[in-house]
Parts: C-alpha cells; sequence; structure tokens
C-alpha cells in the first residue's frame, strides 16, 4: 500500500496547534481511507474506571468526535536508543494526518524511551497519572501476569465483541500466554510463536569436509557431531560452539522461566506432568553431550568467563559455527547474512518446530491510568491491522527514512544510514505486529510472509504449557534458593567444565535440600487446575 501524503514538520511547541489545523484541513479535503496465577480482581486503576474524558465510552466503543482537534490523545511507547529521535515528530505528524484521513477518531502521540534506562522510565510513567502512558509493550520489562499483580494493566476482555478480529490473527495458544486466569490482560507481539534449533557453519569449512549435501536439511545429532568432529580435525584453532543452553535442543518448555525449575519435557507437547528438569536422564545426557563437546574442543575457551556473543566470535575468526532457533532454514540464512559480515554461513536444521512459552516474546496492553482505554485500544487495534499504521511505527516515513526495492524489501533512504536515519527501524519486532512492515536491510523478501504462514499452519503443535504462569508464592524461599543453586552449578555442566556424574550429584542434592520438591509439587497442583480449566 502506498500513501501521497504531505507532512508539516515543526518543534514540539507548536505541534498541537499545527496538528489541529492539520486535521481539521485534512478532514476538509475529504482524503479517503487505505486500504499468571495472580488474581486480577482490582485490575483497573480508578483513573480509568473513573474516566469521564469524550470518547471514552463503558461499552469499549470508542465515540469518534466530529472535529478531529477534540479527539482523545493517545501517548504509545517507540523503541529508540535515546530519549530523542529527530523524526519522531515528522513521523507522528505523518500517523496522525493518516488517522484523520480513515476518521479514526484517535491522535497519537509517540513517546521515544532510551532502551538503555527504559525499565526506569516506564516505572515512573506507569505511576503517572496526570500525563499517563497509554500504550506500552511488556518486552524486556516485566511479564503479564506482574503487571497484572502490579496493577500496571488493565483488562482487554471487554474489547473482545468491538475488535474480534484481534483474536482471530495468532494461534489460540499464543493469546492464552497473554492471560491471567483466563483473562486477556495482553495482546501478543506478532512473532513465529514457533520454532527449531539450527546449526549454522561457515560455508568454507562445510566445503572444505565435503557436507554441502546436508546444508537446507533435517540432520541428527550424530551427522552434527561428525559435521564439528571433520571441522576440528581441519581447523582445530577454531571453535565450533558458543552458548548451549538450547531450549529446542533440550526439548523442554520451560514454562517461563529460564532457572527451568519446573518444566514439561517434549517441549509440552501431550505432556501434563511438571518434572524437576536436572533429575532426569536427559539433563544428565546432554550434559555429557557438552563435556564431549568441551573435550573435543569444541567449545569456546574460558566459556564460564566469556561474553562475547557467538555471531562476533564467527566474524572475529574464533568460532567456525553455532546454533540458535529460528523459524525456516531461510529466515535462519537471512540472519547470518546478515549479522556474520567476514564468513558466507551453512544452515542445519537439528530438532523439529514446535511452539512453547519461550517462544512468546512481546505483548502489548493499555496501562492502568490511561485516561481513555477505548482511544489507546483503538489505536492498538490499528497498530495491529492497519498496514500503514505498522508501517510507520517499525519504518518511518518511504523516502524519508526508508526506500523500497523491486522485491518489495526496505533499506535505508539514499543518503540515510542507521546514525542519521532520526528513526530506529531496526526494532520491528517491538511493535504490535512487525508483519505489517517490511523486511529491511535483507534480501529475504518472504521474511514476514512466511512468518505468518506459520500462524495457519495446523501440522504445528503447541506445548500444552501454553499460557500457564505460576503463581510461586507459596514458595517463594524456595524458588530463591534453587534460582541461587541453578546460577552456581548449571553452566559449568553446560560447559563441560566439570565432571558430570560428581558434579551433578551435588547440583541435585542441593536442590533438595532448598525445597525444589515442593516447587515441583506447587506448581503440578496448579497446572492440574490449569488444564482442567482448558477442557
Amino acid at each position: 500500500m502506498s500513501n501521497s501524503i504531505k507532512f508539516i514538520v515543526g518543534g514540539k511547541g507548536m505541534k498541537k496547534r499545527w496538528l489541529s489545523l492539520l486535521l481539521v484541513l485534512t478532514m476538509s479535503l475529504g482524503i479517503s481511507a487505505c486500504g499468571s496465577a495472580n488474581t486480577a480482581e482490582g485490575t483497573d486503576s480508578a483513573a480509568a474506571e473513573e474516566s469521564t474524558e469524550e470518547g471514552t465510552g463503558s461499552d469499549g466503543v470508542l465515540e469518534v468526535a466530529e472535529d478531529p482537534a477534540d479527539w482523545p490523545v493517545v501517548k504509545m511507547e517507540v523503541i529508540s536508543q535515546t530519549d530523542t529521535q529527530e523524526k519522531e515528530a515528522e513521523i507522528e505528524d505523518a500517523l496522525n494526518e493518516y488517522l484523520v484521513s480513515i476518521n479514526a477518531g484517535v491522535q497519537a502521540d509517540l513517546l521515544s524511551l532510551s532502551f538503555g534506562d527504559r525499565a526506569t522510565q516506564l516505572t515512573l510513567l506507569l505511576t503517572d497519572t496526570s500525563d499517563p502512558l497509554d500504550l506500552f509493550a511488556w518486552r524486556f520489562y516485566s511479564s503479564v501476569s506482574d503487571l497484572v499483580k502490579n496493577e500496571q494493566c488493565i483488562s482487554l476482555e471487554k474489547y473482545r465483541n468491538v475488535y474480534p478480529e484481534l483474536w482471530e490473527i495468532f494461534p489460540e495458544e499464543v493469546y492464552d500466554t497473554c492471560k491471567v486466569n483466563g483473562e486477556q490482560y495482553s495482546l501478543p507481539g506478532a512473532d513465529s510463536f514457533s520454532n527449531f534449533q539450527v546449526y549454522a557453519m561457515r560455508k568454507d569449512v562445510v566445503e572444505e569436509i565435503g557436507a554441502t549435501d546436508l546444508v537446507g536439511t533435517k540432520i541428527t545429532m550424530d551427522q552434527l557431531n561428525d559435521l564439528m568432529a571433520k571441522a576440528e580435525a581441519l581447523h582445530p584453532e577454531l571453535c565450533w560452539q558458543g552458548e548451549t543452553l538450547l531450549k529446542p535442543l533440550m526439548g523442554v518448555d520451560n514454562l517461563g522461566n529460564d532457572s527451568l525449575i519446573g518444566v514439561l519435557m517434549n517441549r509440552g507437547i501431550g505432556e501434563t506432568e511438571i518434572k524437576n528438569y536436572y533429575a532426569t536422564e536427559d539433563f544428565r545426557n546432554y550434559c555429557y553431550q557438552c563435556k564431549d563437546w568441551a573435550d573435543k574442543g569444541y567449545i569456546v575457551d574460558n566459556p564460564l568467563n566469556n561474553t562475547t556473543l557467538p555471531g562476533q566470535l564467527v566474524n572475529d575468526g574464533i568460532c567456525g559455527g553455532y546454533m540458535f532457533e529460528a523459524y525456516s532454514i531461510d529466515y535462519a540464512q537471512s540472519l547470518m547474512d546478515a549479522q556474520i559480515v567476514n564468513y558466507e554461513m551453512s544452515i542445519f536444521q537439528i530438532t523439529d518446530i514446535a511452539g512453547d512459552n519461550s517462544c512468546v516474546y512481546n505483548g502489548w496492553q493499555i496501562s492502568s491510568t490511561s485516561k481513555n482505554p477505548d482511544a489507546a485500544m483503538k489505536l492498538l487495534y490499528l497498530a495491529y491491522t492497519d498496514e500503514t499504521v505498522g508501517r510507520l511505527l517499525a519504518l518511518g516515513i518511504e523516502g524519508v527514512t526508508y526506500q523500497v526495492d523491486e522485491n518489495g524489501c526496505a533499506w535505508y533512504a539514499d543518503g540515510v544510514t542507521a546514525e542519521n536515519a532520526g528513526w530506529n527501524m531496526t526494532g520491528p519486532w517491538f511493535y504490535p505486529n512487525e508483519c505489517l512492515s517490511l523486511p529491511f536491510e535483507t534480501d529475504y523478501a518472504e521474511y514476514y510472509s512466511a512468518m505468518e504462514a506459520l500462524w495457519s499452519d495446523d501440522s504445528i503443535q503447541y506445548s500444552n504449557g501454553m499460557g500457564f504462569v505460576f503463581d510461586s508464592s507459596e514458595v517463594y524461599d524456595q524458588l530463591a534458593a534453587c534460582t541461587t543453586t541453578v546460577d552456581e552449578y548449571r553452566d559449568a555442566l553446560l560447559y563441560g567444565q566439570v565432571d558430570v556424574d560428581s558434579y551433578l550429584e551435588k547440583f541435585n542434592t542441593e536442590l533438595e535440600n532448598n525445597g525444589i520438591n515442593e516447587i515441583i509439587a506447587a506448581m503440578q497442583e496448579q497446572f492440574d487446575t490449569f488444564l482442567a480449566a482448558k477442557e
């Protein structure tokens, strides 16, 4: 979709007056539209419940004022490396002009939050009732259950009948991950929601060891080990593994807990029993595998103190391959093409595709201090469903911040770089629906269409634990103690730095002494209730 729009650019001080004039003028010209276990009770704040602002209806339907100058303004956070972005005002004006053209009934106030101290700023903004933030994302800040517990967001249930399309975009299991006690408080941000483990190896090495016929196929662990053995024989100066906490390869649904204290095996597919993963033979065997990799020189040197990401290790000529998660071979290849600049990479699939809690990375919600929740919901709806809105958020303005090639891929506009763009275009995943955008700085034109195709792929299986949130309040001390124990022992095992049997015995003994069995029992009881409620 392409719109020819002229923009008014001005300072923040003049913005409201310019915007009012712009909105009235645009309407007069008749521009046409283009095509967890915590209780939720009492979550809506008084500010939201008692709102009497024009445009807020009790049934969730936004009442659109005749004069756009009277429309409620919704403050929405946008991703940024700094607190200011030079093109913010221009992009905001373009967005508001478009909102007028479709008679949206709402205006937008985009707020750039520096990623470095975003958490601190969000905490303050979510308590500000005088100039509240209306729409925000939970990624890299909190979880849905904690937002509800802290009364920082409101229930979205009353909007189901107003915007039913919002509950039809993604698989049903995905929406469950953003519920608390069966009630929708957040909407998941678009993603693949399923993945598999891949291994990427330098293409020149793959050719040297004669493995080109396996590229792009699903291989076994024996075949993977054979690849690394042959590569190590030719290039002992390189390592072949970086990160080893690889959940798809380990075959668990961590249920939102990266300490893996209480998991579902088989990535949760068809599973109903919560297990102490560290006491299973699966974990022991995985540790044996990691120890074998370390003993053969496959794992990066001094792994317990290494802070360099695997991709950079490859670029630096230290590592010849590593594993990561992807939703397709082509997607994995596009990531390597973008991230590994010094070498070409070849991709091998290791596990089957599946969806679990760790595959849902983001969600958007309305703050409990919002004075116009109905207006906020309207803007959120458009951010999920309207291509123009989605692209303005993710890419800015065509011809100003980005340009589109003949394959439908977006690139920085002529003369524009990441340093002078004035708008962050490298974080489309942050917004409600990145699939409304265009593939950016990549030749992989199917980047988003392939992702969207997964949402309707009935062959993909999802964990039984999708949406389960453990209320740990009754075993808080035990969970804290066990988390500390995991931090102390696990990395040494996963990087093959210790004798597996003796160290694992000490690890499990300390976990038991700190109450892991009580945690598992509490999780199982809540999980049984969770499953029963879904029947």
